[in-house]
């Protein structure tokens, strides 16, 4: 069977080197391997980009969209009382302001202590040992009791304490899917997704620690808001 030049279309020898008519190389084509696409070798250890300027900028943003939804929710209270009371006419409109008070400043409070809280979490190195879930019980106001799962992950400290992470059914359960049995990791209390594992080769995907997008280990942004992860 005749071969022919891949440049020019001339007839040429199977077993030369070169196009006899635009000498265009014959057997370098066919010599040439394809190069197989390696995947990025996954270092071990903790990312130096807990401090990037993209990952600060973007839990700032978060951070001031939860601020103004908090605006918008504690002064609901008051609004919705006094509406209520102008609308139906069975409250008085001082009396509706009173109550609306006493709702708006409960939920104030609950934001500072939840703000204070969140404050006082510190960041710390640890190891899983064991997980566990457990059904419990928990009081409702019409029925008595619900029962919900609650899901149970221990870690040891780097300083040798133990704690256990408590999540419960209904809630995001994020240390009980993420982390396994012998997993080292570091818990980030600023971020949304907390938890950075010292081997990423062992995690099932990297997520946002700032809209919590799953991604795949080998990407180095999240392919939603594009901001660097934890690699």
């Amino acid at each position: 069977m005749p071969n022919f030049c891949t440049k020019c279309g001339a007839q040429v020898d199977p077993n030369g080197a070169f196009c006899p008519q635009c000498g265009n190389p014959l057997k370098a084509a066919a010599q040439a391997q394809p190069v197989q696409p390696q995947a990025p070798a996954i270092a071990l250890g903790y990312s130096s980009r807990v401090n990037d300027p993209e990952i600060l900028a973007a839990m700032k943003k978060n951070r001031n969209a939860g601020l103004v939804f908090s605006c918008i929710i504690i002064p609901m209270p008051l609004i919705g009382f006094v509406i209520y009371a102008l609308a139906s006419g069975k409250m008085e409109v001082g009396e509706a302001a009173r109550n609306g008070v006493i709702v708006s400043c409960v939920f104030l409070v609950m934001a500072v202590i939840s703000a204070i809280c969140q404050k006082m979490k510190k960041s710390y190195d640890a190891v899983v040992t064991n997980q566990k879930t457990e059904m419990v019980y928990r009081h409702k106001n019409d029925d008595g009791q619900e029962r919900v799962t609650e899901y149970y992950t221990y870690v040891k400290l780097s300083d040798g304490k133990t704690k256990k992470i408590v999540e419960r059914e209904g809630s995001m359960i994020l240390a009980y899917n993420y982390l396994k049995v012998g997993d080292q990791f570091r818990y980030h209390p600023q971020f949304h997704f907390p938890y950075e594992l010292y081997d990423k080769s062992k995690a099932p995907c990297i997520y946002c620690v700032s809209c919590m997008t799953k991604n795949p280990v080998a990407a180095d942004r999240c392919t939603k808001c594009k901001i660097p992860l934890l690699k």
